[in-house]
């Protein structure tokens, strides 16, 4: 049985209070140092964002500026897209048959 319940009682609330000051700390630090940091928020209108070298990102595709060159398919890092064309003889030039960027179950991807 402990003869001073009071004196333990105390004990006790001094530790929480002790506790609670450490974390009320903790968190004013915390909050002081992001302080601190830049801004990540881009304006998006006024500011463009950096985009990865090799974003895998939406193909702009244009079927009627296309001279089927096929350099959407050197530099397409899993040779995604797929060119149909044919070489016309009369206008001496390629001409685009189809192009499709649908990922099959029949194509090895690298």
């Amino acid at each position: 049985m402990n003869m001073f319940p009071m004196v333990t009682g105390f004990m006790s609330y001094g530790q929480q209070t002790i506790r609670a000051t450490r974390y009320i700390g903790q968190s004013f630090i915390t909050t002081l140092s992001h302080t601190n940091r830049l801004p990540i928020t881009i304006h998006y209108p006024y500011e463009k964002s950096i985009t990865p070298e090799r974003l895998r990102g939406r193909i702009h595709f244009e079927f009627d500026k296309c001279i089927a060159c096929e350099v959407c398919v050197r530099v397409c890092p899993i040779d995604l897209p797929v060119v149909g064309w044919r070489f016309e003889k009369d206008i001496k030039r390629k001409q685009l048959l189809n192009y499709s960027t649908l990922l099959s179950t029949t194509r090895k991807i690298r």
